[in-house]
């Protein structure tokens, strides 16, 4: 981690000395271990940590990883001489010295003006650190919509995608259902004439065979009659 990094957060985060120590331990535990690769990296090809659909709503809290980006472009963009970062500086130092804010900042003033710095050259050049903020804060919102699109735009698209081929396949089948019970009505009522044609046909053979052993007998009868009578 640069040492731009440690001057920079410890000019403008102060721990509050009331924090219990094990907070105090678990925040420090709580530093990503890539928060010295992201110091070192370009804030121009930055990505954000991926973006998903939000849970629950809640106050952000300070990362040393973000910090190290903004600490990055800040350390990049720094004036030559004394400006707005040495004059925080200053006023750092006296952050422990009984005395207002007013008398904090005149007393930091002093210092400056042995360099031949101007209120209104401090005032410009913390704007231009706002200005390099700002940036940074475009940067992130737009890769921050980009994760969002691409995390959750598109996995909404598959989502829609997917049901609307569900709502296709369910009235795919419904047709599908309608078709089978149609289709077991028409067996029921083939089943049925055949049923009835079995009922015909035995009934027609039982007819012919009556039919036949009448004339067959009938005729046999004779045959064993004119033996008997015609000699």
């Amino acid at each position: 981690m640069s040492d731009f990094f440690n001057k920079l957060k410890n000019v403008f985060i102060v721990e509050d000395p009331n924090a219990p120590a094990t907070q105090q331990k678990n925040d420090a535990q709580t530093t990503p271990k890539s928060a010295s690769t992201a110091a070192s990296a370009s804030s121009a090809n930055y990505t954000p940590p991926s973006v998903s659909t939000p849970i629950s709503s809640g106050n952000g809290q300070v990362s040393d990883k973000f910090f190290g980006v903004l600490a990055k472009a800040m350390e990049t963009a720094n004036q030559d001489g004394f400006d707005y970062f040495e004059f925080k500086q200053a006023l750092a130092n006296l952050k422990n010295v009984p005395m207002d804010d007013a008398t904090r900042f005149k007393s930091a003033f002093a210092m400056s003006q042995a360099m031949g710095v101007t209120a209104d050259k401090l005032v410009n050049s913390a704007t231009f650190y706002l200005d390099i903020l700002k940036n940074e804060q475009n940067k992130f919102v737009q890769a921050a919509a980009n994760q969002r699109q691409s995390q959750v735009g598109d996995k909404q698209a598959q989502a829609d995608n997917l049901e609307a081929v569900m709502r296709q396949k369910a009235e795919q089948i419904k047709q599908l259902t309608a078709e089978i019970e149609q289709n077991r009505k028409d067996v029921d009522t083939i089943k049925t004439d055949i049923t009835q044609a079995v009922v015909k046909v035995e009934q027609t053979s039982r007819d012919f065979d009556a039919t036949y052993q009448l004339l067959v007998g009938q005729i046999q009868a004779d045959v064993n009659s004119m033996k008997s009578y015609l000699k």
